[in-house]
């Protein structure tokens, strides 16, 4: 295979892992010295709460209850004057617009990227607590780092679905490449909502797509090139027949790639769904005149509260109108 498509396949995959932590040591070589423990860190991550990242990448995200933390105090220490990130400064940063709301930003993924870079000299629930004392303290603001938690908590939920799940044993084509970044490009904004998946991933697959459009695709004969997905791959059209469309991904991208796409389109109408039946509801009580300023927000903190997951408050707050994006 050409040196130049082996370098597409590779950067390809490492861009459709969306900025995992165990990839960052690739993307940024340069960002800090070496990723392997100091003495005095490996002692720290063994000794009091922390432990080497387990083989399974989605079992560090997973918060562990009976594990003991340290204070934040500790963790900064162990990480930024004897660690891996001993003589690096925190990467990226947050950013607040005038009415105090958080702006979307590559440079919020940059900080929560190089925070997950440390697992296995953090637990997953002292980087959170990390990151919160940083938020805190650039931002001048308990509601800006409050904001800042919650794209975290987010962040951390894709990463967990996408995390990967190994070879299968076949080498990636043009096709199947432009078909994965379709699925990735959904999903993270499904999970992140459009604003920050943009700011987050837009760049990164803008610069795929086209590197893809400019390989040839399985399909192209002659001077034929250009990888364009078959229409099934995309989200459904209103009132279009989804058993139909059903029908034409598993003929055209095969059973697995036609499930994966399904299960995207589910999540996403019952998303839009539960956006349409908050509204209403919302309606209902912005116009109950028998309530007072406070039992209004407070019947409308429950209603969020109660239809949306702690992750997917703010993304359904902003999306209501509740809070700008």
């Amino acid at each position: 295979m050409p040196v130049r498509r082996t370098t597409l396949w590779a950067g390809a995959t490492l861009l459709l892992c969306g900025g995992l932590w165990w990839a960052w040591a690739a993307q940024a070589p340069g960002a800090r010295a070496a990723v392997r423990l100091s003495p005095a860190a490996a002692q720290d991550a063994t000794t009091v709460g922390a432990r080497p990242a387990p083989p399974n990448a989605v079992d560090a995200l997973q918060p562990d209850p009976t594990r003991s933390q340290r204070g934040v105090a500790q963790v900064r220490q162990a990480l930024f004057e004897r660690g891996s990130l001993r003589g690096v400064q925190p990467d990226g940063g947050f950013r607040l617009d005038a009415q105090g709301r958080l702006i979307p930003d590559r440079a919020v993924r940059r900080r929560f990227d190089q925070l997950l870079s440390t697992l296995g000299e953090a637990t997953i629930e002292e980087l959170g607590a990390l990151l919160q004392q940083q938020a805190r303290a650039e931002l001048g603001s308990d509601d800006g780092a409050a904001q800042v938690m919650a794209v975290w908590e987010r962040y951390l939920q894709l990463q967990r679905q996408l995390a990967p799940a190994g070879s299968t044993g076949s080498a990636p084509t043009a096709d199947s490449l432009a078909l994965a970044l379709q699925e990735r490009a959904r999903q993270r904004r499904l999970v992140l909502g459009n604003d920050w998946a943009e700011a987050f991933y837009g760049d990164e697959e803008a610069a795929l797509q086209a590197r893809l459009s400019n390989t040839p695709s399985q399909a192209s004969t002659g001077e034929q090139a250009g990888t364009a997905l078959p229409a099934a791959a995309h989200a459904p059209q209103p009132g279009e027949d989804l058993t139909a469309l059903q029908r034409q991904r598993e003929a055209t991208l095969g059973p697995e790639a036609a499930a994966r796409l399904q299960a995207l389109d589910q999540a996403q109408a019952a998303w839009a769904e539960n956006i349409q039946a908050t509204r209403r509801a919302l309606t209902r009580l912005q116009g109950a005149t028998e309530l007072s300023a406070l039992q209004r927000q407070q019947a409308i903190d429950q209603l969020i509260e109660s239809r949306f997951a702690p992750e997917d408050r703010l993304r359904a707050r902003a999306v209501l109108g509740l809070i700008s994006p």
